[in-house]
Parts: C-alpha cells; sequence; structure tokens
C-alpha cells in the first residue's frame, strides 16, 4: 500500500494523467485542483496524499440539511 508521502513516479503520472508531455500533465493537474511542484526540467511532482485529496474539495462548506429560514 502507498504512503500519502510517497511521490507520483514518472510512469504513473503518465498514467494519472494521460499525458507523456510535462505541460500537458502541469495542465491536467492544475484543471483537477492538484498541488504539485514543476521541477527544473519541466515535470510536475506531487505525492499520493495531494492526489487523493486535492485542494479545492478540502475546504468546501458542508452543504446543509436545513434551509435557511432567515433568507426569506
Amino acid at each position: 500500500m502507498r504512503s500519502d508521502h510517497d511521490i507520483i513516479t514518472h510512469e504513473e503520472m503518465i498514467e494519472l494523467t494521460g499525458y507523456q508531455y510535462p505541460s500537458k500533465q502541469c495542465d491536467a493537474l492544475t484543471r483537477s485542483g492538484i498541488f504539485f511542484i514543476k521541477r527544473p526540467d519541466g515535470y510536475p511532482r506531487t505525492t499520493w496524499g495531494h492526489f487523493n485529496n486535492p485542494l479545492n474539495k478540502r475546504f468546501q462548506a458542508p452543504i446543509s440539511e436545513e434551509p435557511d429560514f432567515g433568507a426569506m
């Protein structure tokens, strides 16, 4: 089993994003809200923790089950 701290390998990044070119991989990660670091050679690097728990999903407000009666 992979740890959240393990870095995604180059081969795994190709499989996950569907792209071989580093610029396309970065675009795919950005669209998905996944934090990454761009290496000097242009390839993105991130961990499984960032991939499994993207930034855009972390801080969403909980959905209220009750209507907002104060808005009426």
